[in-house]
């Protein structure tokens, strides 16, 4: 279900900005803001755990052949380019969520997970799966040690200056959310990483959180403010029609967390 705030940034923006519209942004992006940060800083990428590396250190011939016929570019079995992702190899947790993806079959809790594993041992290109993924999961239901392993590998790349992991740090943070509330300490390394950039997204963000779980417009209010400041054309009319609306009542009235 769209809430109507966002419902009414996703109608705001195309009508302020006619010229971002022909740029499209990639479909995770999407889901967070309708305008993307630079290419290039949704693809920095940190090694975070390597994972499984020797082919030797597998408990199988079977598991070990299967490695060999990947790395050869063989195509292997589902089960056993799964188990070799369940050792966290990289290698395989990246091909996985890409066949999981192609056939449609996979379920988000394995394309987050497996893509998490992939992005964590560096393999930055399955990110975008891994954050559609993330954005439908369910707080009450998603196992915690899975959880666990997506903030494992998008806090390093958010505070390495990935646009992405930090926009969907901000995303899935909060009462309710997939990540629980955000600490004091994580909310103000956000905003520094935020001001650093000087695009003025990360306010704009930090607006649309206050405006759920539940409205603040108070701290809406005071982060707008801080968007219309910024060095983006697409923050600055956005955040000021927002304002407006503030101004005019709507919204917060009606928002829903679910």
């Amino acid at each position: 279900m769209i809430r109507p705030f966002a419902l009414a940034l996703l109608l705001i923006v195309p009508a302020a900005l006619p010229a971002l519209a022909q740029t499209a942004a990639p479909a995770a992006d999407a889901a967070l803001l309708p305008f993307p940060a630079a290419a290039a800083a949704r693809q920095i990428s940190v090694t975070v755990d390597r994972g499984l590396t020797r082919t030797a250190s597998l408990p199988t011939e079977a598991l070990r052949q299967a490695r060999r016929d990947m790395l050869a570019g063989l195509t292997i079995a589902d089960a056993d380019l799964a188990a070799l992702a369940d050792r966290r190899d990289g290698r395989a947790a990246q091909d996985y969520v890409r066949r999981l993806v192609r056939s449609g079959t996979g379920s988000a809790s394995d394309i987050a997970y497996y893509g998490s594993i992939a992005v964590a041992s560096g393999r930055v290109w399955t990110l975008p799966d891994a954050v559609r993924a993330m954005l439908t999961l369910d707080p009450a239901t998603e196992p915690r040690d899975r959880v666990a392993a997506h903030i494992a590998m998008l806090y390093p790349h958010a505070w390495a200056g990935n646009t992405l992991a930090l926009d969907t740090l901000i995303a899935l943070n909060g009462k309710g959310r997939l990540f629980g509330p955000m600490s004091e300490k994580t909310r103000a390394r956000i905003v520094e990483t935020g001001r650093r950039a000087g695009d003025g997204r990360v306010a704009l963000q930090m607006a649309m959180a206050a405006l759920r779980d539940p409205a603040d417009p108070v701290a809406a209010r005071i982060w707008l403010t801080e968007a219309q400041g910024a060095n983006h054309l697409g923050v600055r009319t956005t955040a000021a029609a927002l304002l407006a609306r503030l101004d005019a009542g709507t919204p917060p009235a009606g928002l829903v967390t679910q």
